[in-house]
């Protein structure tokens, strides 16, 4: 696959569905190598990579549940895992795209629950957002 991506690599977390999925298809059309960043549903991710790989592109999944302890080391083994593979050097773009919602009205969300969407909204893509800088190519 060829394009203005051609050469570049790509990490889009909550990359399996939804938004996720049509950005890690669109960079992949336009050359990118992409990192499919997913949570739990491997299914999801393994159709978004075939998709990729069956127009010709390049993708790999990585597996990490936000909000759980070492969430973040996690993503950034599987990444390197597949840049290598790939013989990528670096990252060139980062999607932070996962996300959660609550279902509860502010009344009824919990500490917990709270905690959880800090910890999947606001927390995790800083530190992601930290940790792919060292590999952030210019």
């Amino acid at each position: 696959m060829g394009g203005q991506l051609a050469g570049k690599s790509a990490l889009v977390t909550g990359g399996s569905r939804g938004i996720g999925r049509a950005v890690a298809l669109r960079l992949a059309a336009e050359g990118a190598l992409v990192a499919v960043h997913y949570g739990g549903n491997e299914a999801a991710a393994g159709a978004t990579v075939a998709r990729i790989v069956e127009a010709g592109g390049r993708a790999f999944g990585v597996r990490a549940r936000f909000g759980e302890a070492g969430a973040v080391d996690r993503v950034f083994e599987g990444l390197a895992r597949g840049l290598a593979e790939h013989g990528a050097k670096g990252l060139d773009i980062l999607v932070n795209n996962a996300g959660i919602s609550s279902g509860s009205s502010i009344g009824q969300v919990t500490e917990e629950e709270f905690a959880m969407l800090m910890a999947v909204n606001v927390s995790t893509p800083f530190f992601v957002v930290q940790r792919a800088l060292p590999l952030l190519n210019d």
